[in-house]
Formats: C-alpha cells, structure tokens, sequence
C-alpha cells in the first residue's frame, strides 16, 4: 500500500491488483485536480482504510477483478460500513458486464481504466451528487414536522437491487480470471496448475464457483460464456 502526500482537493483512493494500473491512474488524476490519498492492491487493506474516518477518501476507484476478492465483494462491504462513500467500479473487461452488480453493490457505475475522461467526470459527478443529497436531506430534515416523517415509511432499496441484480454476474476474481482464460486458450488443468502455481483443487473449487456466478452447467459452457462477455 502507497500513500500520498494530501492536497486540498477531492481524495481519491485505488484499490486495484495491477501495480501498472495504480501508477498510471496515481499520475493522471492528480493532473485533473484531485489528490490520491492511498492506494492498495488488495480489497481487505481497501475496506479497512474505508472503515477509519480518518483515512476515509472523498472517491473509492474499485477495480471489479482482484485477488483476493471481486470488486463487487469490496463495493458491498463499504457500503455496509460507510454507505455515503461514492465508489466507481474500474475494469479492463467490458463495462456493461460489471454495471449493475456493481451498482446493486453500492457504487455509481462502472468504467474502462483506459478511459481517464470519464473516470474524471464521474468523480466529480460523484462528489457534487454527494454534496447535493446530504444539503438537500438537511433541508428537507429541518422543514419536515416529525409526525409527516413518521408517517411516511423509507422506500426500501432491496426491491430495487434485487431488480438490477443480472441472472449472471461476471465479477470473477483476479484467480478465477486467470483460470477461465487459461481454459479458454485450450490448456489442461495441470497446465494451468503449473502456470499459476496453484492445485488443482484450487483450480475445481474455483471454477466451481465460477459456474455458479454464471449459472452454467459445466466448465464448456462457464469458459463459453467467459469468452463471450470477458473477450477471453
């Protein structure tokens, strides 16, 4: 984990397993006026820096496919602990394939890595967003009698993620990534075993978990469906 000298500015922090990844973003957004706080490369050191409100960023940039859990894992758990926290889900893949898991999770939307313009705008969409909600929620809390408040039951949200959550969701970890494209090349197991350096029981318990995230029946068609939408 990086740490950066802080600016008055938006803070940003990147949670995202590519070192390059974390360079590039940690040079570039700091050319479009926001200041990178931290960086880490794993989604546990992520939550537990968003947990501390003294670490806390104004923006959490969260790659969809890390190492030792998906971006999606990270989206929930922050949401859970700091639910005002703007998150922007980063990928190399395909957007469209992260989006609405990512959004059910909590985050704002998800983005190409390659595409710095739009992470830059939906940062301080993010941030102006926030700051409107919260002057609008203390407004309306000032104004409103407590009897019209109690009486007016909060729309509940898990209606709605449940509605936006896809029959598949392609946020696989960095791990299980790796596997699928090693399968989708037309290696073995004991070849991706040895590539990889892992077991092959890490490889079964994995790819499990795969075609349970995409509802496939078999490993043909979880690798099937992984070429079609992650362009393996």
């Amino acid at each position: 984990m990086t740490q950066h000298a802080q600016h008055r500015s938006v803070s940003v922090a990147i949670v995202d397993n590519d070192r390059m990844a974390l360079m590039a973003l940690s040079s570039l957004l700091p050319r479009a006026g926001f200041t990178v706080i931290w960086t880490a490369q794993l989604g546990a050191a992520a939550i537990q820096r968003c947990i501390r409100a003294e670490d806390r960023p104004n923006v959490l940039l969260v790659d969809m496919a890390l190492t030792d859990m998906t971006g999606i894992d990270v989206c929930q758990a922050v949401h859970r602990w700091t639910p005002t926290l703007p998150m922007i889900g980063v990928t190399a893949y395909d957007p469209d394939v992260y989006r609405n898991a990512a959004i059910s999770a909590g985050a704002t939307t998800v983005i190409s890595k390659d595409d710095i313009a739009a992470i830059t705008t939906a940062i301080r969409t993010a941030v102006s967003a926030g700051s409107a909600g919260s002057n609008a929620h203390n407004q309306s809390s000032s104004n409103q009698p407590d009897d019209a408040a109690s009486s007016t039951p909060p729309q509940s949200t898990a209606v709605q993620h449940t509605a936006a959550q896809p029959a598949r969701s392609f946020a696989l970890s960095a791990q299980q990534t790796a596997i699928m494209r090693g399968y989708a090349d037309g290696r073995s197991t004991d070849e991706i075993a040895a590539e990889l350096g892992i077991s092959k029981g890490t490889i079964f318990s994995q790819v499990a978990r795969v075609r349970e995230k995409l509802h496939a029946r078999d490993r043909d068609e979880a690798v099937a469906l992984c070429r079609r939408y992650l362009r393996m």
